[in-house]
C-alpha cells in the first residue's frame, strides 16, 4: 500500500485532521506530509503534492483525490471491509450534511 496524505498542521486545520483521523483509527498505512502553512515557502511545498494548491489530498499511486469529504469516500470505496462509511445509503447521505450554525436568539 502506497498511499500519501498531504494535509496542513493538525493542530490548526481539522479539515485535514479527517482524512487524518480515518487513515489511523482504520489502520491503513500511509505516509504523512504535513505542511506548515502560511510561511514563505508553504506555496510551494503544496504543489510539490497537491497541484491545487489545497490540503488535504490523498495520493494513491497516479490517483489524487482533494478535500476530506472526499477523502473518505475515496477510502470507503477502496477498504470497504474497514467499515468507514455507512452501508445504508439515507445514513450515508447524513454524514455528509454540514451542520449549519444557528446562533441562539
Amino acid at each position: 500500500m502506497d498511499l500519501t496524505l498531504v494535509i496542513g498542521k493538525k493542530n490548526y486545520f481539522s479539515w485535514s485532521l479527517q482524512p487524518w483521523l480515518a487513515l489511523k483509527q482504520s489502520g491503513i498505512p500511509f505516509r504523512e506530509v504535513s505542511i506548515s502553512l502560511y510561511t514563505e515557502t508553504w506555496g510551494a511545498e503544496i504543489i510539490k503534492y497537491s497541484p491545487s494548491g489545497k490540503v488535504s489530498a490523498l495520493i494513491d499511486g497516479k490517483i489524487m483525490v482533494r478535500e476530506s469529504m472526499a477523502i473518505g469516500e475515496y477510502l470507503a470505496g477502496k477498504f470497504p471491509h474497514k467499515h468507514l462509511w455507512p452501508t445504508d445509503p439515507a445514513a450515508r447521505a447524513e454524514t455528509k450534511v454540514i451542520p449549519q450554525f444557528e446562533p441562539h436568539a
